[in-house]
């Protein structure tokens, strides 16, 4: 494996822990409040992060492995979200499965030899998605909302 794949592991399975510390740093009872008008609690942010990892990134590198030239379906991320604040798992559920489809993820692409990395599938909006690019988002993503909860708690 390259040393760049074998760093975009690392950084999957760290980033997963960035975003616990950062969970960690917001004051207790504090998770649901939002910081001002339209910003995302903590809560809601870790639910966006869980919903994404769980069902986007991690469901099309799965299937980047074992499909030839899928097509993703389009996510609908805000009614995903909205429907998951109606019943709010504890936080401490989210942060277990990020946490574990981080590990998944980071498993899965251990053993993929470096030429398939490069498996591609189609959206229909955002064009062709490469089991590397994805992997990269599954750190970049949880990487941001960490530093958006960070900023969140520095002002709670």
């Amino acid at each position: 494996m390259s040393p760049e794949h074998q760093e975009v592991i690392n950084r999957i399975r760290s980033s997963a822990e960035t975003l616990r510390r950062a969970v960690e740093a917001v004051p207790a009872g504090k998770h649901a409040h939002h910081p001002s008008d339209g910003e995302w609690s903590a809560q809601e942010t870790l639910i966006h992060v869980c919903n994404v990892v769980v069902m986007v990134h991690g469901l099309r590198i799965r299937r980047l492995l074992y499909e030839t030239d899928p097509l993703f379906a389009d996510y609908d991320e805000a009614a995903n979200r909205e429907a998951s604040l109606q019943q709010p798992e504890p936080l401490s559920d989210l942060l277990h499965m990020i946490v574990a489809e981080h590990e998944q993820i980071a498993r899965l692409l251990k053993t993929l030899p470096d030429a398939g990395w490069q498996r591609q599938g189609r959206h229909p909006e955002l064009g062709t998605m490469s089991i590397e690019f994805l992997a990269r988002r599954v750190a970049e993503h949880a990487e941001e909302h960490a530093a958006q909860i960070m900023n969140t708690a520095s002002i709670l």
